[in-house]
């Protein structure tokens, strides 16, 4: 089975016909095996004591239910022709489904005495080096973390604001309500919206946040003023993305091909009449590499080219083959040049 169409499946992005092939997959020995390592490290990275304690006491029918509503009335048929999907396997995944997605509903919606609502501590998600994940929250927005990313969701959540903190990266889709302000902490940054989708980047070792706007409106601040007391900030709208260099206390904002700041997500990258050098900004946003060129001429070639999103190298490589060109990669630098004629005459 192909693991990132297993992956897909997590976080809603199969077709119906992969969705029943991810499905068939998990009634097999391995599929089954995966299902419990998965929920392994799912529970294992949930860092707060109280949900830990929670998601085993979940009644095991209403686990096995969540599964099938999932899956469809079709599916649903299916499994109860197949007893042996009510064991451990599929309590696993059921489990991982109600991890993945309704969690955060449910501790933000535990009804207990008024002294434990006060006690509550933020509620810490993250993920791996090897896997994304989906949550939604109680007021129906939806998360989607990108790989060793961590979001915290603030213990007053929907008390007046709904706040969470960021480290690394996550598509929002944010549910609109006015009254009650979204805000999205990242390094010394904030991103204020009311309900649209966009997309937050925030690594831990980078001196930059970066956001990209799908729909709606953000308002997007440093939050910290400078010696004359003002306050660093833009508004983005559908189709713009913004760059705030923390150091430099600047933001940068451009609207080219804000697409491919979600390719991780998309799984796609579309340059249309790009030059080679926007297209190298893009890809040093993307993959934090510099880029130079051995002619001056070179950056300024025209790239139109849709291809799937692989590792730096593939992307190079194709970038190369459109435009008949060679590179050179050292570390993190990346040198342009013309072919060279005389090799390829030998």
């Amino acid at each position: 089975m192909n693991q990132k169409l297993v992956e897909k499946f997590f976080v809603n992005q199969t077709t119906p016909d992969e969705t029943e092939r991810v499905l068939d997959w998990f009634e097999t020995p391995e599929g089954k095996g995966y299902l419990q390592k998965r929920l392994n490290i799912d529970y294992d990275l949930m860092d707060r004591n109280e949900l830990r304690e929670m998601v085993p006491e979940l009644n095991s029918d209403k686990l096995y239910q969540s599964i099938q509503d999932e899956i469809g009335p079709k599916r649903k048929k299916v499994i109860i022709h197949k007893p042996d999907w009510v064991g451990h396997a599929l309590k696993a995944a059921a489990a991982i489904l109600v991890i993945l997605i309704t969690s955060v509903f449910f501790v933000m919606n535990y009804s207990g005495p008024e002294e434990q609502v006060a006690e509550r501590e933020p509620i810490h998600f993250q993920t791996n080096n090897e896997e994304n994940r989906e949550i939604t929250l109680s007021d129906g927005s939806v998360i989607r973390l990108n790989k060793n990313s961590e979001v915290i969701i603030s213990k007053d959540f929907m008390q007046g604001t709904r706040q969470i903190e960021l480290k690394g990266e996550a598509f929002f889709d944010v549910a609109h309500n006015p009254d009650q302000p979204f805000i999205i902490h990242a390094n010394e940054s904030d991103v204020e919206v009311l309900g649209t989708s966009f997309n937050v980047k925030s690594l831990p070792d980078q001196s930059n946040v970066q956001v990209a706007v799908v729909e709606g409106k953000v308002a997007f601040k440093n939050v910290n003023t400078t010696s004359q007391g003002e306050t660093l900030s833009v508004t983005l709208s559908k189709g713009q993305y913004g760059y705030m260099d923390i150091q430099k206390r600047t933001i940068l904002v451009d609207d080219l091909a804000v697409e491919n700041y979600l390719a991780w997500k998309s799984g796609r990258f579309e340059f249309e009449d790009l030059t080679l050098q926007q297209v190298c900004t893009q890809l040093n946003r993307i993959y934090g590499t510099e880029c130079s060129f051995a002619d001056p001429a070179i950056q300024e070639l025209l790239l139109t080219a849709n291809f799937s999103n692989e590792s730096l190298d593939k992307t190079l490589s194709v970038i190369a083959l459109s435009l008949d060109l060679e590179f050179v990669k050292d570390a993190g630098n990346v040198v342009w040049q013309q072919p060279d004629l005389r090799m390829m005459d030998k």
